[in-house]
């Protein structure tokens, strides 16, 4: 069971966030709403994705430990720290700038960049966690 929760929590992180980048943050800035709005509610989406992110990362390391391949933790661990780094750090310095309105300034353009970094290093160890993913259990 360890195994498919590893493999399952994994997987499923790596495909809403790949959702999130090709999809939805690319049809709210493309669909006419105001910038100002559109910001909010990718912002509200990639809250909750960290925060999916923290919780799915965090199965995925204890299913490795549990299945005594602690090695596997690694990739999931690495998640979750850019989730973690992304959630506490750099979206609300984001979010502060768009309230004072500081979305033109070149450190609105530097944190928008690590945001999109740390998901795309999310993502990378993410395909290394599925690639390495244990298969079902040996037959006894």
């Amino acid at each position: 069971m360890a195994r498919f929760l590893y493999r399952l929590s994994c997987g499923a992180l790596l495909g809403a966030q790949i959702f999130f980048a090709a999809v939805a943050a690319q049809a709210v800035f493309r669909s006419g709403l105001d910038r100002h709005l559109a910001g909010d509610l990718v912002g509200v989406m990639l809250a909750r994705l960290d925060s999916a992110a923290l919780a799915l990362t965090a199965v995925a390391v204890l299913c490795a430990v549990l299945i005594g391949r602690r090695r596997l933790a690694v990739p999931p661990l690495l998640a979750g720290i850019c989730a973690l780094a992304s959630s506490m750090l750099v979206t609300p310095a984001i979010h502060a700038l768009r309230i004072s309105g500081s979305v033109d300034s070149a450190r609105f353009a530097t944190l928008h960049a690590v945001s999109a970094i740390l998901l795309l290093l999310q993502m990378i160890v993410l395909m290394v966690a599925v690639w390495l993913a244990p298969g079902s259990a040996p037959a006894p």
